[in-house]
């Protein structure tokens, strides 16, 4: 089976990132089926020692700075994470690389056997949870120590929640996938705590105070350990570049100055108070952490399509942010780190996100929205967009595909002002496919 032949296969099963709205219960979500599944497999969840990361905003970036860290101790690591920007092959990584293609062909084709028997049954698997499986049984061969688990939708009933966390970290609560988990922070909350175990150690991002009323109802249940950013950790920036940022952290871990974070954005800042509480808190799981290294995997991580600039003059930058929370945190983020720069958005959005609150979120910091859709079958409609661009005056051009709309785009700024491409992690993949760069 080559990697062609295994995505093909692989897209034979149900894929619920193309299908949204799927309302989250035992029927859609089958997580005591997936269970059996991976009984059937001889439960390589059980294999190695793993941080379940949860949230709206934030959690692969913050999974992937816990997993550098721990990378950095020498440890032998497993980062998992969607979706993905260019290829399925970036959702599993080891020891901070990506599978190799034929190792991912080699992995499906073992697994076919059992997928069969179960389509056969009627208990067919989805896409999710075969890749999820996929990476549990690759940790299990290559002998991966730690793993790092990025929780796919909400956390309850999410398939990653089959392994039994030695922390469970959910960054910061909003809106989003809201025809899934609910219409209300405390609804989505309620799903997203259900990654929290008896006696577990959980870490919070600052929550809305209705979500961090459900967390900690949730920790009092469970006798569970919590400790909050803003509360038991603290942070400051200190600096901030375009490629990175520098905080102080203080608090119940003891503090830490000048702690540089490889990834740009002061919305990093938050992030990295999460991971550093989290990576702490394994003192209580026998894993101490020395500055030293803590400082090295913070300045190391690697998280791509994240407020990355990929040109200059005019500056591009590609960020996959995809509801009205993140669009806000990404312009402010802009304006501090490219203070008085003009911007022009290159804006695609799934038609499953909140389009209003995206272009709220960007059009009054732009000087104009150039409009496309990504490749994806959930891309929104351009003119849908458009719509929502016309209640703020700002000017907006529709394209039919992203080269299209760079090129309109680079007609519209000077030479000192931004391109911001942004709406759609899947957007931002293509962006980062057309300028060479690695995902």
């Amino acid at each position: 089976m080559t990697y062609q032949q295994a995505v093909e296969y692989l897209m034979s099963f149900v894929d619920r990132e193309k299908i949204p709205g799927q309302k989250y219960h035992e029927e859609q979500y089958d997580l005591q089926g997936f269970r059996q599944f991976l009984t059937e497999l001889g439960s390589p969840q059980n294999s190695f020692k793993s941080i379940l990361v949860a949230g709206t905003k934030g959690k692969g970036s913050t999974a992937a700075m816990i997993e550098s860290v721990l990378r950095q101790q020498r440890l032998k690591t497993g980062l998992y994470t969607s979706p993905h920007l260019i290829s399925f092959c970036e959702r599993i990584k080891r020891d901070g690389k990506n599978i190799l293609e034929r190792d991912f062909a080699q992995r499906l084709e073992w697994l076919k056997p059992f997928l069969e028997k179960s389509r056969a049954e009627g208990r067919p698997r989805t896409v999710f949870e075969i890749l999820t499986a996929m990476a549990f049984l690759y940790f299990q061969e290559v002998g991966v120590e730690w793993a790092v688990l990025e929780v796919g939708v909400g956390g309850r009933l999410d398939c990653t929640n089959v392994v039994n966390p030695r922390a469970a970290v959910i960054t910061n609560l909003s809106l989003d996938h809201t025809e899934i988990l609910g219409e209300t922070i405390a609804r989505i909350a309620a799903e997203k705590a259900g990654i929290i175990r008896q006696d577990a150690l959980v870490i919070t991002s600052p929550q809305p105070a209705e979500a961090i009323k459900v967390i900690l109802k949730k920790c009092q249940d469970s006798l569970a350990r919590l400790f909050q950013v803003g509360r038991d950790v603290g942070f400051r920036i200190t600096d901030q570049t375009p490629h990175s940022v520098t905080i102080d952290l203080a608090g119940t871990f003891g503090s830490m100055t000048n702690l540089e974070v490889g990834l740009p954005g002061d919305f990093q800042a938050e992030n990295a108070a999460a991971a550093f509480a989290a990576l702490r808190s394994l003192q209580y799981r026998n894993l101490i952490l020395s500055d030293n290294v803590i400082r090295e995997g913070f300045r190391s991580v690697n998280w791509p399509g994240r407020m990355q600039q990929v040109s200059q003059e005019p500056a591009i930058i590609i960020d996959g942010a995809h509801n009205g929370h993140s669009a806000k945190c990404l312009m402010d983020a802009l304006e501090k780190t490219y203070p008085g720069a003009g911007r022009v958005a290159v804006l695609g959005i799934s038609a499953n996100k909140d389009i209003a609150g995206i272009v709220d979120s960007l059009a009054p910091g732009c000087r104009a929205l150039v409009i496309t859709k990504a490749r994806h079958s959930r891309a929104a409609s351009p003119e849908i967009i458009r719509e929502q661009a016309a209640r703020h005056g700002v000017a907006a051009i529709v394209t039919e595909n992203l080269g299209e709309a760079l090129e309109k785009a680079k007609q519209l700024v000077a030479v000192s002002d931004l391109i911001v491409i942004t709406g759609s992690l899947f957007l931002a993949g293509e962006a980062l496919e057309m300028f060479g760069e690695k995902a």
